[in-house]
């Protein structure tokens, strides 16, 4: 199913976009915007252990199926996510190894085998998972697989089957935000500093203001050797997100070697006001005001 509003590829069964988060159905609902108090009392309610009691009776439920019928597929499968809601992830992990057994061809439990594998660090096995379900089926194309199989190949350091990954996501899916967002950081790896440039441009047009990407953006303009860029960028971070400490940080190490120290002075005191146990900004803190003396 291809979503509406970013063109983006999903299952059929999904209901809403895993990029853009928009719904797959023919009906919209307006968003809500829901502010920090609202989020905290939801989360002070008992909703959470409503949550986790349903989870346990449906994770009973399917383990009660499975001695009469331990060859149900889907079931192992839906017990995973069942352990995976939980965070129980070695549980899971085995629930879809045992979906897989049974049914090798079984595309999501691959999908989400490799997802596990990847959030622990067990980047070899995930890549075997994501390109297990390239295999499988070619009906999709399956661009967030792609990506997900880049950022495998980048946590092992191997940068052009990334590189090579995430392009394949892009001719996909020429929207897909996070594919451009880790090939910049990957061509950053690399030494590729104008290619990560343009690829965190790219990502920016879907959302200006994240951070994460704007600092990028910073450090790479700094790389390039384009330090006024770099600094418009940081500054425009710390008027979205005053806290990120970050952007400042890399603000506080540009002052240091422009040894403009008063300015570097202000911004580590800044740091230390909003994280006081911040042992790099003490240490450069103290660093500017001896170059001061």
């Amino acid at each position: 199913m291809i979503c509406k509003n970013c063109q983006t590829e999903n299952l059929n069964h999904h209901k809403f976009c895993f990029e853009c988060g928009s719904p797959l159905t023919e009906k919209t609902h307006p968003k809500s915007k829901i502010n920090e108090k609202e989020i905290q009392e939801i989360l002070d309610s008992t909703f959470a252990l409503e949550f986790e009691e349903l989870i346990d009776r449906a994770s009973s439920y399917y383990k009660d199926i499975l001695e009469q019928r331990p060859q149900y597929a889907d079931v192992h499968y839906k017990l995973a996510g069942a352990y995976e809601a939980k965070g129980e992830f070695d549980a899971a992990i085995h629930e879809y190894k045992e979906a897989i057994r049974i049914n090798p061809n079984y595309i999501d439990a691959h999908r989400k085998l490799g997802e596990l594998y990847s959030d622990k660090g067990i980047y070899e096995e995930a890549i075997r998972e994501f390109k297990t379900v390239l295999k499988i089926k070619v009906k999709y194309r399956y661009a967030d697989v792609h990506n997900n199989l880049g950022v495998a190949y980048e946590n092992e350091k191997k940068f052009v089957k990334a590189i090579q990954s995430y392009k394949k996501a892009l001719t996909i899916n020429p929207n897909y935000a996070k594919a451009h967002f880790n090939l910049g950081n990957v061509y950053s790896s690399s030494g590729k500093i104008e290619e990560a440039i343009e690829e965190y441009k790219y990502t920016l047009r879907a959302n200006p203001s994240d951070v994460l990407c704007l600092n990028n953006l910073g450090i790479a303009y700094y790389l390039a050797q384009k330090t006024e860029e770099a600094i418009k960028i940081f500054e425009e971070v710390l008027t979205i997100k005053p806290n990120y400490n970050h952007a400042r940080h890399n603000l506080g190490r540009i002052s240091l070697e422009e040894k403009d120290y008063k300015k570097a002075i202000k911004i580590y005191e800044t740091i230390l006001s909003y994280d006081p146990e911040d042992e790099e900004a003490k240490q450069l803190l103290d660093q500017a005001k001896r170059g001061i003396l």
